[in-house]
């Protein structure tokens, strides 16, 4: 079976399972212009718009209103649950946006409708730094918004047709020390640990100007030699995409937090699929963002932690009463 065949374009990793779990239950195909393909069974169908089969499961409003961070987190902060306050700014407007920012430093900078962790700076506590992470985003995008930095560590849930199926930790890009490689030496080992694995999600971590940027706040440099067991990291952000690590926590999290984040994401309407950034500090939470076109291959190759079947799942709520053969 050629995915490519069948939908008449090339697909993202879990586009392609997806597809491929689908087709194997009965579902039909049929490729359409502009590079859009139908997916039907018995009297379910869907159209599929830029190769993402998830987002078809989701209306069209709660697409909308997922897409931009700002709005999902007032809607959110309305409804009664932890997000961040944030603010967005055009792309000539740096210097309003660092007066709003200079109160609650440090802040997170990013894109106000980015994607898989890029062009996301974290920690950002000096003004010359603020002006360029802002106009680096600037050159590509109309919004930047800025939001306090709070310390934690992040979590993806993973939303399907009313439960939270699959959650995982999302660890920054990093490397353990052994009080004999230096930084760079330790980058090549486990990139080379990478390779040897060959985990379709998990990227090779890399050397450029943002990994300097990041170990440059922490006072260290790529020939500095860490000590056996202290964790570096070089990346603030925690995205798989950006060479972070996912670590299945599913039967780890506490059902209360669950359920929380579960009708968090029960309050939007027409949201029947999606991955939820939470932060987590103790017993504090706070919802980053939600994405409608979410990641499901971190559960399926997580670097660490039990594998989790959740395109078996998607698929089950888009086409009932098709059968896994799984």
């Amino acid at each position: 079976m050629n995915i490519k065949e069948i939908t008449g374009r090339s697909l993202s990793t879990s586009n392609r399972i997806l597809a491929e779990e689908a087709y194997n239950r009965g579902v039909t195909f049929e490729a359409l212009p502009n590079k859009q393909f139908k997916m039907s069974y018995d009297k379910k169908s869907y159209i599929i718009r830029g190769g993402k089969i998830s987002s078809a499961y989701n209306t069209r409003l709660a697409g909308k209103l997922t897409k931009y961070k700002n709005a999902t987190g007032n809607f959110l902060r309305g409804m009664g649950y932890s997000s961040l306050e944030n603010a967005v700014f055009l792309t000539y407007e740096v210097n309003r946006a660092w007066k709003w920012a200079e109160d609650i430093l440090p802040v997170v900078v990013k894109p106000n409708d980015g994607i898989m962790g890029k062009l996301v700076f974290v920690k950002i506590d000096t003004y010359d730094e603020f002006k360029a992470c802002f106009e680096k985003i600037a050159e590509v995008r109309d919004e930047i918004l800025i939001e306090k930095f709070i310390e934690g560590a992040e979590y993806r849930f993973t939303f399907v047709k009313n439960d939270i199926v699959a959650v995982v930790k999302r660890v920054p890009a990093n490397i353990v020390g052994d009080d004999l490689k230096n930084i760079e030496q330790l980058i090549t080992s486990k990139n080379k640990q990478r390779s040897q694995r060959k985990n379709p999600l998990h990227k090779k971590l890399d050397m450029g100007e943002e990994s300097e940027r990041v170990l440059k706040k922490q006072g260290l440099s790529f020939n500095v030699i860490p000590k056996k067991g202290e964790t570096i990291y070089l990346r603030n952000n925690s995205n798989v995409s950006t060479g972070g690590d996912a670590i299945d926590v599913t039967d780890d999290i506490q059902p209360e937090l669950k359920e929380t984040i579960r009708k968090a994401i029960l309050a939007i309407p027409g949201l029947r699929v999606c991955g939820v950034d939470v932060l987590i500090n103790g017993d504090d939470y706070h919802i980053l963002e939600i994405n409608a076109h979410a990641m499901l291959t971190m559960h399926h190759f997580p670097w660490e932690g039990e594998k989790r079947e959740v395109v078996s799942k998607v698929i089950d709520g888009m086409f009932p009463g098709t059968l896994s053969k799984g």
